[in-house]
């Protein structure tokens, strides 16, 4: 049984280990990318071993500024740095070359023949990857029983769906937390009581479960694909 928090889609980790790479030739400084991931609440051991992945695809992109930024900010937001979502999909969607855009799929752990797909697919869903439908729409589990390391002392007592696009406010033991998600990444920070206006209704089968008799609170997808 799943006792801790768990992004799914790191459960089976396919990248191989690697060290942080060389991009001074790019004109990039890894230690200070490794610390805006660290800063942006990214897995930076993930990160690094994205990043390499996607070099190993393309020998070029160490060498060019913007193919090197370009991977970094993929690995990034795989790492689970939400805060770079949005600047990681911009430039996964002008990728035209076959090179960079094996790369950009290998950085992503994905194959590049899913690449097209997971880019369609995130347009409208941001918690949808190729091994979702396999989880029976199980996305993620946070929070987790705080004295095996998780957040809350007691199990999940409500949940309100918030207007931010993934974000979700959760009470625990009469404390109101906010989770902010997505497939790679979830961020739980204590909260306020949310504002009645600001709730919305559920249209995208999106939805967080949870029970009595587990600390944890799960993101499932209905229906999913």
């Amino acid at each position: 049984m799943i006792r801790r928090p768990l992004q799914l889609a790191n459960a089976r980790d396919s990248f191989p280990p690697a060290s942080p790479p060389d991009l001074t030739a790019g004109g990039l400084d890894i230690a200070a990318a490794i610390e805006g991931v660290r800063r942006a609440h990214g897995e930076v051991g993930l990160f690094v071993r994205a990043l390499a992945a996607g070099l190993a695809e393309d020998a070029d992109a160490a060498a060019g500024r913007e193919r090197a930024l370009d991977l970094v900010a993929i690995a990034a937001w795989r790492s689970g740095a939400l805060a770079l979502r949005d600047d990681a999909l911009t430039r996964l969607e002008r990728i035209e070359p076959a090179d960079e855009r094996r790369a950009a799929a290998a950085t992503l752990g994905i194959g590049i023949d899913l690449l097209e797909a997971f880019l369609r697919r995130q347009r409208t869903d941001r918690f949808w990857w190729p091994g979702r439908a396999d989880e029976r729409g199980y996305v993620l589990a946070t929070g987790g029983f705080r004295g095996v390391g998780g957040a809350w002392i007691r199990p999940p007592d409500r949940v309100v769906r918030l207007a931010d696009a993934g974000a979700f406010a959760i009470l625990v033991a009469g404390e109101w937390w906010r989770l902010d998600a997505d497939v790679w990444g979830a961020r739980l920070t204590a909260s306020v009581e949310p504002e009645a206006a600001a709730s919305a209704p559920a249209t995208d089968g999106v939805s967080v479960v949870i029970g009595p008799d587990t600390h944890l609170a799960w993101v499932h997808v209905r229906d999913a694909a």
